[in-house]
């Protein structure tokens, strides 16, 4: 059975350090949003921003987006970004990364698996030095370009805000690179599932195009460039592109995709979600 316990990076930018921490409680709290704004909740206090992924991300099409929480102006948002940071994380092996600290100047994060090493952000001065981070094919890279975000040389944040952020803590950009293989433990019926999703494009709100895609997805959609803001909580949860929410909110599909991939997660669990993630944005406040 895949593991329900939730593995977080944590990278401290003062101290220029990072570990791992397993959390087997937070184990209802399966994906995205729900799990960052749970982090949130524990450790709000460090001021973190928050990546993190779901369960079905690298494994299904149009699961390919990434939740990245925050607090910005006394404000906690959740943005989505695509590209391929989700499915870097995933075979990374984590479900989340959380930044917390401020640096002393600015950096890049070089996170390879669970390592991590600190980077002068004088290297984003050269495109080949930046380009050299992580392992082409492998990795997922987020950098300040011109002043503004970009991930994987094309994909944007919603507005600035995590531009703005990320300037405050002084991190000029991070890669990630995941290595890692998963087989699903019921291969053959995975197999089956993933056709059923990969067909189901009449059910998009998008249509298909000829721009770059996010992680397993072959639309290709003039829209993917610029990542979401809010929306459909199962949805933002798993984390599933917003175009696809006609798929993903379906509780048979999440729990048949869950299911192949050996998570011993019920049909409760996925209904309770919302609520879970209404009640931890209540007690923030």
């Amino acid at each position: 059975m895949a593991s329900l316990s939730k593995k977080v990076l944590f990278i401290d930018l003062s101290k220029k350090t990072s570990e791992v921490k397993t959390f087997p409680d937070l184990y209802k709290y399966f994906g995205g949003v729900a799990l960052g704004l749970r982090l949130f909740e524990i450790y709000g206090e460090e001021d973190p921003i928050i990546f993190s992924v779901g369960p079905l991300n690298g494994f299904f099409p149009y699961a390919s987006k990434t939740s990245v929480v925050f607090k910005l102006n006394d404000v906690i948002e959740d943005i989505y970004f695509g590209g391929y940071l989700s499915t870097r994380i995933k075979f990374s092996d984590l479900d989340a990364v959380l930044l917390h600290g401020k640096s002393s100047e600015n950096v890049v994060l070089d996170i390879h698996n669970d390592s991590v090493t600190f980077k002068d952000a004088g290297l984003l001065d050269s495109d080949s030095s930046a380009g050299s981070l992580g392992l082409p094919g492998k990795n997922s890279v987020l950098v300040v370009k011109d002043g503004k975000l970009l991930l994987d040389n094309y994909f944007t944040g919603h507005e600035n805000f995590l531009d703005k952020k990320f300037e405050k803590k002084g991190v000029s950009g991070l890669v990630i690179t995941g290595t890692k293989v998963f087989t699903p433990e019921k291969l053959d019926k995975y197999e089956n599932v993933y056709l059923d999703i990969l067909g189901k494009t009449q059910d998009l709100t998008v249509d298909k195009g000829f721009f770059p895609s996010c992680s397993g997805c072959p639309m290709g959609c003039e829209k993917s460039k610029i990542g979401e803001l809010g929306g459909n909580v199962l949805v933002h949860s798993l984390v599933a592109c917003g175009f696809a929410e006609k798929i993903y909110t379906d509780v048979g599909t999440v729990f048949s995709c869950l299911n192949v991939l050996g998570y011993d997660y019920t049909h409760e669990d996925i209904e309770n979600l919302p609520t879970l993630v209404q009640n931890t944005l209540r007690e923030l406040g």
